[in-house]
């Protein structure tokens, strides 16, 4: 069932405004109306022992702020109102911690050393490990460190992969003897090893670097640990702006937490996460945050928010003026165009169109 908190109840979808009323552009939100938020076990995997890694997986990314955007629909004519997000932009020196959205608070009661354990939707999306107190971002291998597994990095073990038909051996194409894989177990020294190898490929062709708050070069997912020296009642916020983020739990001096539970090949979430959820997995505590879990262990608070999507908002026309929008805090994939369809810059100063929508950059 969706949860919806809205200060007018009617449908805001669908939503037109006469054209000549508005200026097309980006608005202060008035009302909202929200998806519902899912806890669940998701994307198991394994490790080299061929052990199932299992993680905590909410709805929702990162977010800096939400506006109502007020459109023109080519198909259908019309003028529409729909959500658009923005992101914290700390590489032009923006701090802070998301407003809403997917993320992960540990606040520490004694100094020590955090191991998170995590599964990341794309290694090479910006993972962010932010202080709080000053809303500045953490740097991989620098301040922290992600060891463990990545997608399609496989091992040969010494063990047969047996033809089910045949009862023998498989052999691949060539004829080898085919054997049983597990995943490949990087080191942190190793996994920097890879980023420090795609960067001096990427300089030798006159590329840019990989991006420094990235974990890994490649396209894929990567499950294993994020480690680091907290300080006592510090916060630490962990997350990704554009991407999901597991949460399999963590160790911290003598707690150990483990958000999935296997209960004899049954998997139930951890009690913290399941006495909020109803029998099909989705939130029954869904603010404008999102779905928040607060929990303690001997040494650590934890709050765990899984993300506020809204479904429709509602635009405040009564605001002054158009809400401008830097283009690199927006959620920016694929070119820019004006409106006369040539491809412009992220310098370009004016009305573009991206992925459809017409936003006004400032």
């Amino acid at each position: 069932m969706k949860k919806i908190f809205t200060l007018i109840t009617v449908a805001l979808c669908a939503m037109s405004i006469n054209a000549a009323e508005q200026e097309p552009g980006f608005y202060p939100v008035k009302s909202v109306v929200w998806k519902s938020i899912t806890w669940k076990n998701g994307n198991n995997k394994k490790d080299k022992d061929n052990n199932d890694m299992l993680f905590l997986m909410g709805t929702g990314n990162g977010y800096a702020t939400l506006l109502a955007e007020y459109y023109y629909s080519e198909d259908k004519k019309d003028y529409f109102t729909r959500p658009a997000y923005s992101y914290i932009n700390y590489e032009a020196g923006e701090t802070g911690i998301p407003a809403y959205g997917l993320y992960y608070k540990f606040t520490p009661k004694t100094s020590g050393t955090l191991k998170f354990k995590t599964w990341v939707n794309k290694g090479n999306r910006k993972t962010f490990v932010v202080k709080a107190s000053t809303g500045m971002p953490l740097e991989p291998y620098v301040d922290y460190t992600f060891d463990g597994y990545v997608n399609g990095q496989n091992t040969n073990t010494d063990q047969p992969k047996i033809d089910p038909e045949t009862g023998e051996q498989q052999l691949d194409n060539e004829g080898n003897p085919v054997w049983i894989q597990v995943p490949t177990y990087f080191t942190a020294e190793q996994i920097k090893a890879r980023v420090d190898d795609e960067n001096a490929t990427r300089a030798a062709k006159g590329d840019a670097p990989i991006n420094k708050y990235v974990i890994e070069k490649g396209n894929q997912a990567v499950w294993g640990w994020i480690t680091l020296n907290v300080e006592a009642g510090e916060s630490y916020v962990i997350y990704q702006q554009s991407s999901q983020l597991g949460f399999g739990g963590f160790t911290f001096g003598s707690d150990e937490y483990v958000s999935c539970l296997d209960m004899g090949g049954t998997i139930v979430l951890n009690e913290d996460f399941s006495k909020i959820i109803d029998e099909n997995g989705n939130a029954t505590n869904v603010d404008n945050r999102g779905s928040v879990v607060n929990f303690s262990t001997a040494n650590m608070d934890v709050e765990a928010v899984g993300g506020a999507e809204p479904e429709s908002v509602e635009a405040d026309f009564d605001a002054t003026g158009i809400v401008k929008v830097n283009a690199e805090t927006l959620d920016a994939k694929g070119p820019m165009h004006n409106l006369a369809g040539q491809k412009v810059g992220k310098n370009f100063k004016g009305i573009v169109l991206l992925n459809g929508k017409k936003m006004i950059m400032k």
